[in-house]
């Protein structure tokens, strides 16, 4: 009787473990969709934007930017896009001749102005335009204080087609798709 009642619990422990497994491997299958959906950090259009198309769109330009230190681009522009009923956000857009220009010569200084690595000090930074444009505030000051470090605005950048964007956001994630807001503006403009 008790290897019965062993034998029956073991059942329903498998069981449980099956289920379990099939849930996880589910959910697994609904993530890789969901990612798969989000805009993509690199991609090509097929076309090549310039500053009017972007001037096009409902993006605001603050500031047009030298290209002095940022090798190989044609123009600079940084700004804020707001999505009806949404709050703006930033963005410094920098146009290159192609695609392949863009990957190629732009995501070094992509990376150095956005994330958590970004280097927010003109003097050490390589492109030094728009550097104060590209840091906030942030952490928490001493007993509910002001705030008492800097921190990257823009928490990662995308390509697409000829441009690199660097996008206003608290990580990589919220970043991109704020990105992908923009190239949607674009994209809808053509």
């Amino acid at each position: 009787m008790n290897i019965l009642i062993a034998q029956h619990k073991h059942k329903q422990l498998l069981k449980l473990v099956l289920i379990g497994l099939m849930l996880f491997a589910v959910s697994a299958c609904a993530s890789d969709v969901n990612q798969e959906e989000n805009f993509p950090q690199v991609s090509d259009p097929g076309q090549v934007f310039t500053l009017d198309d972007l001037l096009k769109t409902t993006f605001k330009e603050s500031s047009n930017y030298s290209t002095e230190g940022l090798p190989g681009s044609s123009d600079v522009s940084y700004g804020f896009l707001r999505i009806p009923g949404g709050d703006p956000y930033e963005y410094e857009v920098r146009f290159y001749k192609s695609h392949q220009e863009a990957v190629d010569l732009g995501t070094p200084l992509a990376i150095e102005g956005s994330g958590e690595t970004a280097i927010l000090s003109k003097s050490d930074s390589t492109y030094k335009e728009g550097v104060k444009n590209r840091r906030m505030a942030c952490g928490s000051g001493v007993g509910g204080g002001a705030r008492s470090g800097i921190c990257s605005k823009f928490g990662s950048y995308a390509i697409f087609g000829n441009l690199v964007m660097l996008c206003e956001g608290a990580d990589k994630t919220q970043s991109v798709e704020r990105c992908g807001l923009l190239a949607t503006e674009l994209m809808t403009n053509e």
